[in-house]
């Protein structure tokens, strides 16, 4: 599951929101295959990366797609992901 996003510093973005292959499935092609669809998603309409996140425990993960040549953003740039709730804005747009 994928979606378009902007980002001011590089433009068009392919966020990858939800990737998953089964255990029984895995060492078999079918993630590289996936992420190769995904990259030729990306070129063909003008993205210039592509975001997703990954759990800090899933170790597997992590490492599966620096090999790939994934950039840790967390790790390189600093950056941390945050979240208000729906009873944040719910607060803050009530804020006179």
């Amino acid at each position: 599951m994928y979606y378009f996003t902007y980002d001011p510093w590089v433009g068009k973005v392919l966020y990858l929101e939800d990737f998953f292959v089964m255990e029984q499935y895995r060492g078999l092609g079918i993630g590289s295959e996936i992420l190769k669809r995904l990259s030729q998603v990306a070129v063909q309409t003008h993205c210039s990366c592509m975001h997703f996140l990954v759990a800090f425990w899933n170790k597997p993960s992590i490492e599966y797609y620096k090999h790939r040549g994934a950039i840790d953003l967390s790790a390189e740039e600093g950056w941390h992901l945050f979240r208000f709730t729906k009873d944040n804005l719910i607060q803050m747009a009530a804020e006179e």
